[in-house]
């Protein structure tokens, strides 16, 4: 903020060589120069000529709303270094308090997009795992297929969907040598279906000791590929979401003159993408598991015939 007073004496060597007439008329500009000079330094605002006058002098803000105005330079009631008094005086807080929570209402919902996205990925980062990781963390086994069945549901719209249902039976093995017989039932793919209905087994992966998290060998090739039908239709309704959500984000935070309230909605999209890979998927994972018929029994004998990895 300091600034050198000395520049108010720019220019006065040549006065020196001037007729007198001039020398007279530039000596009282000059003058009246250094006192102008004088009282903005002093903090006499009014009296500051130029911007860059205001801006040095203690006490002092340049308010003026477009091109620099002497009469808009105005003393400051807190310290005002570069004029930031100024601006925050002309802040609204309670525009900056709607704009805030305009932010945080649109992020929610533009959170949902990043919060799939990482879901899909985690799910499909997974899959890949479960066909690529050494035998020492992922086993496979052949189950024999008990009973196999579909379920029809159908919507409001009369459109039906189809689920495929396996109950199986396998031998997994712990990493400490011991064997467990796990019963329990499976939902697949048709493709899967189609196959393990004829020949009457089907290939599972599981991770190494948790051998309730099985998965059909083809169903996790299918997911670690490509997207499916519903998670492609999931993300093109909730892009949908986050693109209106920014929108009317863009349209509310305008209109409030407050442009803070763009930090929580940014805030919330990388928010949205940890809870999606880290809480959502986890917790989704262990809730279908609880809901579905497992049992795992201690056993000495293979009940199938088991694969490696």
């Amino acid at each position: 903020r300091e600034r050198d007073w000395s520049e108010c004496d720019r220019n006065s060597a040549p006065i020196m060589r001037m007729p007198p007439v001039l020398f007279a008329w530039a000596l009282a500009t000059l003058l009246s120069a250094r006192l102008a000079c004088a009282a903005c330094a002093d903090g006499d605002c009014s009296m500051c000529e130029a911007p860059e006058d205001c801006a040095s002098a203690a006490g002092c803000a340049d308010r003026s709303p477009g091109d620099y105005d002497a009469a808009r330079c105005e003393p400051c009631s807190s310290d005002c270094s570069d004029g930031d008094d100024a601006l925050m005086s002309d802040l609204d807080l309670g525009s900056c308090g709607e704009s805030m929570a305009i932010g945080a209402g649109t992020g929610l919902f533009g959170c949902i997009l990043p919060l799939v996205l990482s879901c899909c990925w985690r799910r499909r980062r997974q899959a890949q795992w479960m066909l690529s990781a050494p035998a020492s963390e992922v086993q496979r086994a052949i189950a024999v297929v008990k009973r196999s069945w579909t379920t029809t549901s159908s919507d409001a719209n009369g459109a039906g969907s189809t689920a495929h249902h396996l109950q199986i039976e396998f031998q997994a093995s712990h990493s400490d040598g011991s064997v467990h017989a796990v019963a329990g039932e499976i939902l697949v793919l048709g493709e899967t279906y189609e196959r393990a209905d004829e020949s009457k087994q089907v290939e599972v992966v599981y991770p190494m000791n948790d051998e309730r998290d099985f998965k059909a060998v083809g169903d996790v090739g299918t997911v670690a590929s490509r997207l499916s039908t519903t998670e492609r239709m999931g993300l093109g309704v909730f892009t949908c979401f986050g693109a209106m959500a920014l929108v009317i984000c863009i349209l509310a935070v305008s209109g409030t003159g407050c442009y803070l309230g763009f930090g929580p909605f940014v805030l919330m999209l990388p928010v949205g993408a940890l809870v999606g890979y880290f809480v959502v998927y986890p917790c989704a994972g262990k809730a279908k598991r609880a809901t579905t018929p497992i049992s795992v029994t201690p056993c000495a004998a293979p009940l199938a015939v088991k694969v490696g990895s």
